[in-house]
């Protein structure tokens, strides 16, 4: 694989290229910490033209917009958990108030 960066082109060795048993190929994910312009294995070439590189993959697993189900259901849950979180708390400090209230009015009585 090479990779078009601006100093020049980096070749990367693809022998540890992951085989798909669904789609019948390999895969491969080059990197480099450089922009990469362009990339060519075996006489077929892609750019960054290509907006979207990842139709195949299944939308939940990279989608992270805000609008995706997935984040919206997290976004829900996570609202749910603080309302369950701040009834805790609510309900904690009532006890302690119904429990010192109690205490108290028994100190009177008694002494």
């Amino acid at each position: 694989m090479v990779l078009n960066v601006r100093e020049g082109p980096v070749t990367l060795d693809t022998n540890s290229a992951v085989l798909s048993i669904k789609q019948s190929t390999y895969f491969y994910a080059g990197f480099t910490n450089q922009t990469i312009y362009s990339c060519e294995l075996n006489n077929r070439s892609s750019n960054n033209d290509n907006i979207d590189l990842c139709t195949d993959v299944h939308p939940g697993e990279l989608s992270h917009t805000p609008e995706h189900p997935a984040v919206q259901q997290q976004t829900e849950n996570a609202k749910l958990n603080f309302y369950l979180l701040v009834m805790n708390g609510v309900r904690v400090l009532l006890t302690k108030t119904v429990a010192f209230s109690t205490l108290l009015t028994l100190r009177a009585m008694l002494f």
